[in-house]
């Protein structure tokens, strides 16, 4: 748990699941990225937490995040990736006043709008088309 924050009265605590909070709402925010809890259970992924799977460990006075996110087809997983960190780290930073050591950020799979479903173990013919017959 992250240090508590001296003040003239007493000391300020802020809890581990309020920073998981802080995250899982700063994530729901990030085009093009949905998490674990809106897409686990299509895909057999969901957590028994039944939210956003959102972890948070202290160690040496900085916190770090684990998360686990689905990232829209067509778009660059490292460059959302990095958003996703960027905007964690900015806004727990901003909101608590703890540093963040880390944001790891576990990309689980993709999606579409369409609701198309993806095979990744088919590969096209040469003519851009699958293998199989619809």
């Amino acid at each position: 748990m992250p240090d508590d924050k001296p003040t003239n009265g007493g000391a300020i605590h802020i809890s581990e699941d309020v920073i998981a909070e802080l995250a899982r709402k700063t994530i729901q925010g990030i085009p093009h990225i949905r998490t674990s809890s809106k897409l686990g259970s299509k895909f057999g992924l969901g957590r028994k937490s039944g939210g956003i799977h959102v972890s948070v460990e202290h160690s040496q006075g900085f916190i770090d995040i684990d998360t686990f996110v689905f990232v829209k087809y067509g778009q660059r997983i490292p460059d959302l990736a990095w958003d996703v960190q960027e905007k964690i780290k900015d806004n727990l930073e901003r909101y608590t006043g703890y540093s963040v050591r880390a944001v790891n950020v576990n990309v689980q799979g993709i999606y579409s709008d369409s609701g198309d479903s993806f095979r990744m173990d088919v590969e096209p013919d040469q003519d851009g088309q699958d293998d199989e017959e619809d």
